[in-house]
């Protein structure tokens, strides 16, 4: 590996940082779309400094997962305490 980029690697790495910039003006988490873009195109840009990069997924595979690394989050409403208190006196014998 040597030192120097070529006049092509240059021209990409130029591409790649311009998609990889973020708007430092909002402070909101970008969508899971856009960081997993600007992954991509890190990942692209550490592979032309010569590094290798293993992933156990790529970003279209994360993208595709069904609840995107989030808890899904709910509340009961009365029903569902109603119910939640019923099965449990019934698994405890009503103690």
């Amino acid at each position: 590996m040597t030192n120097t980029l070529t006049d092509k690697e240059v021209k990409i790495l130029i591409d790649l940082f311009d998609k990889i910039k973020l708007d430092l003006s909002d402070s909101g988490l970008p969508t899971r779309t856009n960081r997993l873009e600007a992954v991509e195109n890190m990942k692209k840009v550490i592979e032309i400094h010569g590094y290798d990069i293993s992933e156990q997924k790529t970003a279209e595979e994360l993208s595709e997962d069904k609840h995107q690394g989030r808890e899904e989050h709910f509340m009961a409403d009365a029903r569902d305490q109603h119910l939640i208190n019923k099965n449990l006196n019934k698994a405890t014998g009503g103690k």
